[in-house]
């Protein structure tokens, strides 16, 4: 499914998705746990997971809407379109059930991972 034209949702079934996932990008102990990995497409894909671990529905939906929308803001300011990859993003696992983080931290820790991704 393609969002605003600026990048497309993937799934865990899809092409897209490596046997062997990348490690984190992210740093330990963050409130978010973001992996990247290269991958050839006419634009960024994002894959955003939330279980049931994490809260109620309303909850995870409420995260993946943070992240889509984190991530939108993001590839606005991106020079060129967006990273040429797949970003997954789910929380981290010391984050607490129902305390999921904000817009302003998903934006930021988003932000320091793409810089610290080393394209292939």
């Amino acid at each position: 499914m393609k969002v605003a034209g600026r990048y497309r949702v993937v799934r865990h079934q899809d092409h897209a998705v490596p046997k062997d996932i990348p490690r984190p990008v992210s740093p330990k102990g963050q409130s978010l746990d973001i992996r990247i990995w290269s991958f050839q497409a006419e634009l960024p894909l994002l894959m955003v997971t939330a279980t049931r671990k994490n809260g109620r529905a309303v909850r995870r939906n409420q995260f993946r809407r943070r992240v889509r929308m984190a991530f939108l803001k993001i590839l606005q300011d991106w020079p060129g379109g967006g990273p040429a990859g797949v970003v997954w993003v789910r929380p981290g696992r010391m984050v607490a059930k129902n305390q999921l983080p904000t817009f302003h931290e998903i934006e930021g820790q988003l932000r320091l991972a793409l810089s610290r991704w080393k394209k292939p």
